[in-house]
Formats: C-alpha cells, structure tokens, sequence
C-alpha cells in the first residue's frame, strides 16, 4: 500500500504530480522476502555445487592417501597415511557428504536462499520504515504521473 497526496493545482485530472507519504510495509516486506529469495537462488547454487565438488576431490585425495606406499630396495611399502594421521573421522564424513551430493545440493540452495529472503525482508522493512518515519518532516517523494491512453485488445 502507498499512500500519495496529490499536489495544489492538478485537480480535476489524474495525471499530476503526487508526493508518496507512506509505503506498506507488509508489501514491502513481501517483495523484499521474495525478490531475496530469488536473487539468492544463482549464488547459492553455485557455492552449494563448488562445495560438494570440493568434497569430492578432498575425498579422492584422503583415499588416495589410504594407499600410498614407498619404495625401497625394489619392494613396495604400503602407507596408511590417514589411519597416521588420524583423519579416518574427517575421510568418513566427506564420504557421507559425498554419497549425499545432489540431495544436500537441494537443501543448501533451499536454505541459503530462505536466509537470502529473510535478509531482504528484514532490510526492505527497515528501509521502509525509515522513510515512512522521515516523510512525515522531510515531505516524502515527489512523483509525476501521467496519464497513458487506454489500450484496446485486438481480437485475433
């Protein structure tokens, strides 16, 4: 909802020019949650698809790691360097996440582009209320409108 006021000397016709006194601030909100959401989809997406791939390589890396080994004189001495290094907890979970890649994909968008709404909403609320608090003393926005032809529908 917007609120405009009408400026002295444009009676009688709709176009004019009109100073905004208050914005809606549920519709505000709304917009912002929607429009975050949507703006949040693409990059989420991408971090949540370079995260897992991520995972992936740091997986085949750790199990490569399981069979190292070293040669001397001729012969082959395997190497466990996880089980050394005590990272088998580590190398299990990134299997986990691995083995989960295209579900925790959807999750992850889901939930960073919920974050990236509630921000928006948050913010655009803010800034809403912020102009509707300074409009009342500083006169608000100053929009001209004009009035457009009416279109008709062509039938086909």
């Amino acid at each position: 909802m917007v609120e405009l006021e009408k400026e002295e000397g444009t009676a009688g016709n709709a176009a004019g020019t009109f100073r905004v006194r208050r914005v809606g601030l549920r519709s505000l909100g709304k917009f912002g949650c929607v429009l975050g959401a949507l703006v949040g989809c693409l990059p989420s997406l991408m971090v949540a698809w370079g995260g897992l791939l991520l995972a992936s390589a740091l997986r085949r890396v750790l199990e490569g790691w399981q069979r190292a080994g070293i040669r001397i004189l001729g012969q082959e001495i395997p190497i466990d360097l996880v089980s050394l290094l005590h990272i088998e907890p580590v190398l299990e979970r990134i299997q986990q996440i691995d083995s989960l890649s295209l579900v925790l994909v959807v999750v992850l968008v889901a939930l960073a582009s919920l974050l990236a709404g509630v921000v928006s909403l948050l913010v655009a609320g803010a800034l809403g209320l912020a102009y509707n608090l300074t409009a009342s003393f500083s006169g608000g926005l100053e929009v001209e409108l004009k009035e457009l032809p009416s279109r008709r529908r062509t039938e086909r």
